[in-house]
């Protein structure tokens, strides 16, 4: 019973109405892997905050262990799987123009710090060439119920064998429901 009220809340945020404030707060970080300059994939993280993981972690830490194992983690991977209809709130531009991700999944979901955690796989249509082209990374809930909020240490992560000649560039975003955006060119 209680998973049906869970699902009915979290469907509930994404109504039609719109409210003035938002009802969930992420803080969230793109990671990318730039051994070659030209990119197909990257990754998402996100930490939910403490209200709503607690709440999620009550219904799906079944044998509250501290832990999402299991059926556990399919049950909440399966219930994260609803954000599918939002794009999971990841805005991408390639030099200015919008780019929609091939494929979004939920790779991995964790509890850290009494904190859930999130891990999504992005595949791009097709490489992006980071030395000849921008890569805009943001997130954003333009229903407004979701903050979406990057991490302290930025928006975007980068490692591999391209880290350092990869530059991220925040900039203001003039969007209401993006919080910042980040350009990421690499220059040899």
């Amino acid at each position: 019973m209680m998973r049906f009220w869970l699902c009915l809340c979290v469907t509930a945020l994404f109504a039609g109405s719109a409210m003035a404030h938002p009802h969930v707060w992420v803080d969230s970080q793109y990671r990318v892997t730039v051994d070659q300059a030209k990119i197909d994939k990257l990754e998402a993280t996100w930490e939910l905050d403490l209200f709503t993981s607690t709440s999620l972690i009550a219904e799906y830490d079944v044998d509250g262990d501290g832990e999402l194992t299991g059926q556990e983690k399919l049950d909440m991977i399966d219930v994260l799987k609803s954000f599918e209809n939002y794009g999971f709130f990841i805005k991408m531009k390639q030099d200015g123009a919008d780019l929609l991700p091939e494929q979004v999944h939920v790779a991995d979901v964790r509890i850290r710090d009494q904190m859930l955690w999130i891990r999504l796989a992005i595949d791009l249509p097709s490489p992006v060439n980071l030395e000849t082209s921008t890569l805009s990374l943001a997130f954003g809930d333009d229903e407004l119920y979701f903050a979406m909020e990057p991490l302290e240490e930025g928006l975007v992560r980068l490692s591999g064998a391209l880290s350092e000649v990869c530059t991220p560039v925040e900039r203001e975003a003039t969007e209401t429901s993006v919080a910042v955006w980040v350009d990421l060119t690499c220059q040899p």
